[in-house]
């Protein structure tokens, strides 16, 4: 890892991927790997790390969303706006499955 300071989390990040800072914006990281796209890492705002474990259930096993959350949910191949909140939890899940593929802020 060559961030510094070092993100709070890293299970955004790819396996063996090179993770960096954000050149110009303090607060958020970047992961890179050799063969794979840059996965953009804008803190833990929205409590994602707290969810993690739900990663590969379905989709309605999450509790209930907190009332002062703001969460998305869409299935991994579905539009979405390309917004930034950083804030808003998003849960991604398999359209076919139900199953959770991914949950991060943003």
């Amino acid at each position: 890892m060559e961030a510094d300071p070092l993100p709070p989390f890293t299970y955004w990040a790819p396996e063996n991927s090179t993770i960096h800072n954000h050149p110009r914006l303090p607060g958020v990281w970047i992961a890179e790997t050799a063969d794979g796209p840059r996965i953009y890492y804008f803190g833990d705002g929205c409590r994602a790390s707290e969810f993690q474990g739900f990663i590969g259930k379905q989709l309605d096993a999450l509790p209930e969303r907190p009332a002062d959350a703001t969460w998305r949910t869409a299935c991994s191949i579905c539009a979405v706006t390309s917004d930034l909140g950083r804030e808003r939890m998003n849960v991604f899940y398999d359209d076919d499955s139900r199953k959770i593929t991914s949950i991060s802020c943003g």
